[in-house]
């Protein structure tokens, strides 16, 4: 078992989610190592010179990427890394991210992936919470790293990664490499040691630290991936999701690694880089976020004629909901379906969607993962409530929602044994959950409850709307009213006789009551590192305004 790991900052059983491992392929041995799992097993079968990466012009073979985590792993442990011990990996989307992770998992410490625009204040908080000891960093990401020093409380070893030349008096990644032996025994980790933490955005509050075990995160892989995306090793992934996205994590280091396929990795990807990299590295499963696609569409629409796509077979979309639109829009163009998804930091990856044995159903966001069980409660009473009644989401599977150092928190979201990620959902008569809002982005308008995607999705239809966001914005008479706050594609200009149409177009289309009473035009809507719109800044902008004239 690993060491290092305070037992105290871990939930106590009572607190815990239960875990259900209701497939086969998640009974996993009492030992094993996501990391062996991932690449070693590839190579020892007879598949070390498949590519198991793909970067800019750089491809790397399994047996080539397990030398890099075994030279990784050593310098580690040539550093004193013990097993249990927090390492923070920061890089964009390159190798790098990928070999440090696996390699810190090898011999038995934990990866904590950082997104690449958090700031000194946040990564201190991270680093001191997770009580990291090391840090392995790219160094055009160092500056912020340098800022904490001071701060950090139990941080002991620095290594940076040069690439651009930037001065530092850290511990060189390269010489590391190139001083320690290719040959490295994984530590015997039990599959409930932990292999990943992944803190949250911190929208609602301080960043929480989300943590997983070595066998909840092949158990992604072997639930969603394998049921849903049936991939082989002749796929690509690729996409825009940051690797310490807990559905980058999952799309680009643990799906393909864990069928023997490819990733596609893509450094601070635009919609053109996206099209490139589909070209280039033969992209077969691509990854992204309802935004990422609109832009795809709108920034690029000869993309189809100009890039050659034909390798694409499947689109996966996660982080926001995913309108009929968008998904009506890229099979005209792309030839291909959306698989939308349901999941979280804390679950991992996604535990609602679509297969390929489904008829996909744009309007919901599908079906229980194999493996995993869903049902919808009424948030005051935890009771389960009749199909078709919107509700609070209750999911149960291999994965689920556990906190580090968080019994304050961790109490809030498990219920009997079931994770409540947060959302509200209908479960339709055919089995089908259909996405209502974020249990937070419901609007409460003179006792009518109101999803806010459920308007985006309507005003999402209509040709002046680049991008849309919706939320409840107080008021004395109502209690809330709805506002949407919205990015104007190219040539259209923002006037009156616009907001009526748009105004009319929620009426025409929802339960009146459900209109937009508000529009306000923005030049870009405010978000989130991983892409996400920050409707929680909005309603705060919208709370200020009303505090300042009371």
């Amino acid at each position: 078992m690993q060491d290092n790991i305070p037992q105290a900052y871990l939930p106590d059983e009572t607190d815990s989610p239960d875990l259900v491992h209701a497939v086969p392929e998640v009974h996993y041995p009492k030992q094993i190592n996501a990391a062996t799992e991932l690449v070693d097993r590839h190579v020892e079968e007879g598949h070390g010179d498949n590519i198991a990466i793909y970067f800019e012009d750089e491809t790397i073979t399994y047996k080539e990427l397990q030398e890099r985590i075994n030279r990784l792993g050593n310098s580690l442990l040539n550093l004193g890394i013990e097993p249990g011990d927090r390492v923070v990996i920061r890089f964009t989307n390159r190798p790098e991210a990928i070999v440090s992770c696996l390699a810190t998992q090898k011999i038995g410490a934990v990866a904590l992936p950082s997104m690449k625009l958090l700031r000194a204040k946040e990564l201190t908080y991270i680093i001191n919470d997770a009580e990291a000891t090391a840090v392995i960093v790219y160094d055009d990401l160092l500056n912020e790293i340098e800022q904490t020093t001071d701060d950090l409380k139990t941080l002991e070893e620095i290594v940076v990664a040069e690439r651009t030349d930037i001065d530092h008096d850290f511990h060189s990644y390269d010489n590391l490499m190139e001083d320690a032996s290719p040959e490295l025994s994984a530590y015997d980790t039990h599959c409930d040691d932990l292999a990943l933490m992944l803190y949250t955005s911190g929208t609602t509050g301080r960043p929480k630290g989300a943590i997983h075990t070595h066998r909840q995160v092949l158990a992604t892989a072997d639930t969603y991936a394998r049921y849903c995306l049936s991939p082989t090793e002749e796929d690509v992934f690729g996409g825009n999701p940051p690797l310490p996205f807990a559905y980058g994590y999952g799309d680009l280091v643990t799906f393909p690694l864990r069928f023997g396929a490819s990733t596609s990795l893509v450094e601070n990807a635009t919609p053109k880089t996206l099209l490139e990299a589909i070209e280039n590295h033969g992209i077969t499963i691509f990854c992204s976020i309802p935004t990422a696609y609109n832009q795809l569409l709108s920034k690029h629409p000869e993309g189809p004629e100009k890039y050659d796509v034909s390798s694409l077979r499947l689109g996966v979309s996660a982080g926001e909901p995913l309108t009929p639109n968008t998904f009506e829009q890229i099979q005209e163009e792309y030839g291909i379906e959306i698989y939308d998804g349901i999941g979280t930091t804390e679950m991992l990856h996604i535990f609602i969607s679509h297969r390929q044995t489904d008829e996909v159903d744009a309007s919901a966001t599908g079906f229980p993962v194999p493996g995993y069980e869903c049902k919808i409660i009424d948030p005051d009473t935890g009771e389960e409530v009749p199909r078709g009644t919107p509700g609070l989401l209750a999911v149960r599977g291999p994965t689920g929602m556990t906190y580090w150092n968080r019994p304050d928190k961790q109490d809030e979201v498990v219920n009997d044994g079931w994770s409540l990620p947060g959302d509200i959902f209908v479960q339709r008569e055919d089995g089908r959950f259909e996405y209502k809002s974020r249990r937070d982005d419901l609007i409460i308008s003179s006792g009518y409850n109101i999803p806010g995607p459920e308007v985006e999705s309507v005003l999402e239809e209509h040709e002046a709307v680049g991008e849309v966001a919706v939320i409840g914005s107080p008021d004395p008479e109502r209690g809330q009213i709805v506002k949407a706050f919205i990015v104007l594609s190219p040539d259209f200009d923002p006037d009156n006789i616009l907001i009526e149409d748009l105004q009319n177009r929620v009426k025409n289309t929802l339960a009146p009551y459900k209109y937009p009473r508000e529009i306000e035009f923005l030049d870009e809507l405010p978000r989130t590192e991983t892409g996400k719109i920050q409707r929680m800044k909005l309603r705060k902008e919208e709370r200020s305004k009303v505090d300042e004239l009371a």
